[in-house]
C-alpha cells in the first residue's frame, strides 16, 4: 500500500472538519458528522469506529467516543486505573498509546484460531471483517489520540479506504488536539483552582489585583499533630496521610457544592458562598456545616483504619464562620494566587485552634451558629481572645458522638435542640 498523500484525502470527510463550526460543535456529534460524511459521501463502509479525546488530568487519561450506525457516538471515561488494568495491556490502544506502534490493521476471518486484541475477538462475534487503528494527534505523548475503523463488508476494506483513512489522519488530529487542550486546559485549572475559580480565570479574570468582594461561608481544616509526625515518618508515608486527609475532606466540601481553595502545609482552606439574601447565607452555612461533619466522619473511619494496620493517626479539627472576602488574583506580576483573602479568612483560621484546646472537632462563630438554629448537639463555649482579632469571639462547639466518635453532619442537620 503506498504512502497517503493529500489527494486521499477524502472530500466530505475534510469538509466535516474544516467547517466553521466545527470547533464549536460538540465532539460527539462531530464525529457522528464525520463518520457518516465518510460512509455516505466518501463510500467507505464503516460500522463501528472509536476515537479517543486525550486529556490532561491527574486522573482520567482520556474520553473514547465510540460511534455505531444506530444511536452515534456514546462515550466512556477512560481513568488512569483502568489503563493499569490487564485488558488495556492487551488491547491495541496499549500501543498506539504508549508509541510502540503507529497504525495497527488486521483483517478478520470466521476461521481464526487466535487473534492478538481481545477486540478482535469480540468483532469477529459480530460479523465484522477488518480492523484498522491509527493514531491521530502526536506532538506530544498525552496528545496521542488512538482511532479505529471497523466494517462487515464482505472483503473488509479496500487499501484505497485504508490510505483514505490514514490520509485523513493529519487533519482530524489536528481537530482533536484542539478540543484536547481546550478540555485540558479547563481540567489543570479546576484541578490546582477549584471550579469557580478556573471558570473565573478562563473568563478573562487574570490581572493581578482583580478581586471581588463577596460573603461566603468559610471552612478551615487543619491535620493534628502534623509537626510531630513529619518528624517521625518517612516521606512516603507522611505525602499518604496528606493525600487521604485531604483527598476526604475536599470530596466532603465538593458534594455540598464548596469551592477549596488552598492547601496550606497539612490544611484545607474552603469556601461556600453565598448567593442572595439570609436564606442564602443559611443555606451556605449549613452546607459548610455538613461538609465539616462528612470530612470529619471519613477521616475518623481512616484514622481507625490507619491504627489497625499500625499507621500513624488522622484527626483533624475544623472551623466554621460566615463574612466577607476578597476573592480574586493576588501575587506578584508573573506569579499569582486565586484565592481568598481578609478579616473572615484570618478570624476562620484563628478559631480551627480552638478546636485542640477546647476539645471539640468543630469550632463555629456565632454568624454560623445563630443560623444552624435548628441542629442539635452545638455547645456554647463562650466568648475567646485570639491571636491577631481584636475583640473576643463567641465561640460555640460540635459535641462529638457516642464513645468519641466523629459527629455525624447530616445527622446534626435533622436533630431538635
Amino acid at each position: 500500500m503506498s504512502v497517503p498523500t493529500l489527494l486521499d484525502i477524502p472530500a466530505a470527510a475534510a469538509a466535516v472538519l474544516l467547517a466553521p463550526d466545527a470547533r464549536r460543535t460538540p465532539v460527539a456529534e462531530l464525529l457522528d458528522r464525520l463518520v457518516r460524511a465518510l460512509r455516505d459521501q466518501d463510500g467507505i463502509p464503516i460500522d463501528r469506529a472509536s476515537f479517543s479525546l486525550p486529556m490532561l488530568h491527574p486522573e482520567v487519561r482520556s474520553t473514547q467516543f465510540i460511534w455505531e450506525p444506530v444511536g452515534g457516538a456514546r462515550s466512556i471515561q477512560r481513568t488512569f486505573a483502568t489503563a493499569a488494568a490487564g485488558g488495556y495491556m492487551r488491547s491495541p490502544m496499549f500501543p498506539l498509546y504508549s508509541g510502540t506502534a503507529d497504525v495497527i490493521r488486521h483483517r478478520i476471518h470466521a476461521t481464526d484460531t487466535q487473534r492478538p486484541y481481545e477486540i478482535l475477538d469480540e468483532l469477529a462475534a459480530e460479523g465484522f471483517t477488518d480492523y484498522l487503528a491509527t493514531v491521530a494527534g502526536e506532538e506530544k505523548t498525552w496528545e496521542r489520540a488512538p482511532t479505529s475503523w471497523a466494517t462487515r463488508a464482505p472483503g473488509g476494506f479496500t487499501d484505497a479506504q485504508v490510505g483514505s483513512l490514514l490520509a485523513l489522519m493529519p487533519l482530524l488530529g489536528l481537530v482533536l488536539t484542539t478540543f484536547a487542550q481546550r478540555a485540558s486546559t479547563r481540567a489543570l485549572l479546576g484541578t490546582y483552582l477549584g471550579e469557580d475559580a478556573a471558570s473565573r480565570v478562563l473568563d478573562g479574570h487574570i490581572r493581578r489585583g482583580a478581586v471581588v468582594d463577596v460573603e461566603a461561608a468559610v471552612c478551615f481544616c487543619d491535620l493534628r499533630n502534623f509537626t510531630e509526625l513529619s518528624q517521625q515518618l518517612d516521606q512516603a508515608a507522611l505525602i499518604e496521610l496528606l493525600d487521604d486527609a485531604f483527598g476526604a475532606v475536599v470530596g466532603a466540601v465538593e458534594a455540598e457544592g464548596g469551592d477549596v481553595l488552598k492547601f496550606i502545609g497539612d490544611a484545607v482552606l474552603a469556601v461556600f458562598r453565598v448567593e442572595g439574601d439570609e436564606a442564602a447565607r443559611v443555606d451556605a452555612v449549613t452546607r459548610a456545616f455538613r461538609a465539616a461533619g462528612a470530612a470529619l466522619e471519613r477521616t475518623a473511619e481512616l484514622h481507625q483504619q490507619r491504627l489497625a494496620a499500625g499507621n500513624a493517626p488522622m484527626v483533624i479539627g475544623l472551623s466554621l464562620h460566615l463574612g466577607h472576602v476578597a476573592y480574586g488574583n493576588i501575587g506578584s506580576p508573573t506569579r499569582l494566587d486565586f484565592t481568598v483573602i481578609g478579616a473572615a479568612v484570618n478570624l476562620a483560621s484563628r478559631l480551627e485552634g480552638l478546636c485542640r484546646t477546647l476539645g471539640y472537632p468543630i469550632v463555629m462563630s456565632e454568624p454560623v451558629a445563630s443560623r444552624l438554629g435548628h441542629v442539635g448537639g452545638l455547645v456554647d463555649v463562650g466568648s475567646h481572645r485570639l491571636k491577631g482579632i481584636p475583640e473576643p469571639v463567641h465561640v460555640w462547639g460540635v459535641m462529638s458522638g457516642p464513645d468519641g466518635a466523629a459527629p455525624d453532619g447530616a445527622a446534626a442537620l435533622t436533630a431538635r435542640s
